[in-house]
C-alpha cells in the first residue's frame, strides 16, 4: 500500500470518503440527523466539502447509512454512479436524480473508474434485506469496506477465493437491540475480521451512537479504543476521528 494510493476521511458512522488513486468514493452517506436518530459524534465533512465523486456505495437501507434527505443535496447526481443492495433503493435513488443508480448483488464486480475495480461481498442481512460489503482494488492497494458487517464467516468465505486486502474498514460498536441478535461487529470481531482478510490496517467505523429515542431500544458493545487494545502486533488499528484525513506512512 503506497503513500499516494489511498486516503481515508471518516465523515460519521459508516460514512467515509475513500480516495483511491485519485478517485473519490463515498460510502454509506449520512449527513442529516433526525429527531429520532442522532450521530453521537461530530460531522466530519459537509456535502459542500466533498470533492467530485467517482461513485457512492451503500451497504444497507438504514437511515444512518442511506440518507435520502442528504442525497438530494449531492451535486452531479445525474452523472454519479450510486450502488445499492436492493432494487427498491435503486428506484428511490433514480427518483432523486441519480440516473446511474444500480442494484448490485453479492459476487458482482464493476470497473468504476480506469484502474479501480469493485467487488461486492456478502455481508449478511437486515431482516430479509441483503447487506453489501465492497472490496476496492487499485494497482497499489486493496481496501475492504463493510459498513454493516456482522460476522467473520462471510469474510472467511470471501478470503478463501481472493487475495488479502491491505486495509479493512469494519464496525466496532456491536450495536444490538435490547431484545434480539447483534447487528454489527464488536471490537473483537472487527479485529478478527481484519485478520481473516489479511489486512495490515483496520480503521473502525460504526463506532458512536447518539442519545436519541432509538438508543433506548439498542445497546452498544465496544468502541474503536477497545479494538486498538485488542489488536496484536501484526495489525495496526487507526482510531480515526471524524473529519481527519488519514494516509498510510511512507
Amino acid at each position: 500500500m503506497t503513500h499516494r494510493s489511498i486516503a481515508v476521511t471518516r465523515v460519521v458512522n459508516s460514512c467515509v470518503l475513500l480516495e483511491l488513486d485519485g478517485h473519490a468514493v463515498l460510502t454509506d452517506p449520512w449527513f442529516t440527523e433526525r429527531w429520532w436518530l442522532r450521530r453521537g459524534e461530530p460531522l466530519g465533512l459537509r456535502i459542500s466539502d466533498l470533492p467530485p465523486l467517482t461513485a457512492i456505495v451503500v451497504t444497507n437501507l438504514a437511515t444512518n447509512h442511506w440518507d435520502l434527505r442528504g442525497l438530494r443535496m449531492v451535486p452531479d447526481k445525474d452523472s454519479t454512479p450510486l450502488y445499492v443492495p436492493t432494487a427498491g433503493m435503486a428506484r428511490r435513488a433514480r427518483a432523486l436524480g441519480f440516473r446511474h443508480a444500480e442494484r448490485l448483488r453479492w459476487g458482482q464486480t464493476r470497473e468504476i473508474a480506469p484502474g479501480l475495480s469493485m467487488h461486492v461481498v456478502p455481508s449478511g442481512r437486515t431482516l430479509v434485506w441483503p447487506n453489501n460489503a465492497y472490496v476496492f482494488g487499485t494497482a497499489a492497494a486493496r481496501v475492504f469496506f463493510g459498513g454493516e458487517a456482522g460476522g467473520v464467516a462471510p469474510l472467511e468465505r470471501y478470503r478463501a477465493g481472493h487475495p488479502p486486502v491491505d486495509l479493512a474498514l469494519l464496525p466496532v460498536n456491536g450495536l444490538q437491540p435490547r431484545i434480539g441478535p447483534r447487528l454489527v461487529m464488536d471490537p473483537a470481531l472487527a479485529v478478527a475480521g481484519a485478520g481473516v482478510l489479511g489486512a495490515g490496517v483496520l480503521i473502525p467505523v460504526h463506532d458512536a451512537h447518539g442519545h436519541d429515542p432509538l438508543s433506548r431500544l439498542f445497546r452498544t458493545n465496544g468502541t474503536a479504543a477497545d479494538a486498538v487494545a485488542l489488536a496484536g502486533p501484526e495489525l495496526r488499528v487507526v482510531d480515526l476521528p471524524t473529519g481527519k484525513r488519514w494516509e498510510p506512512a511512507h
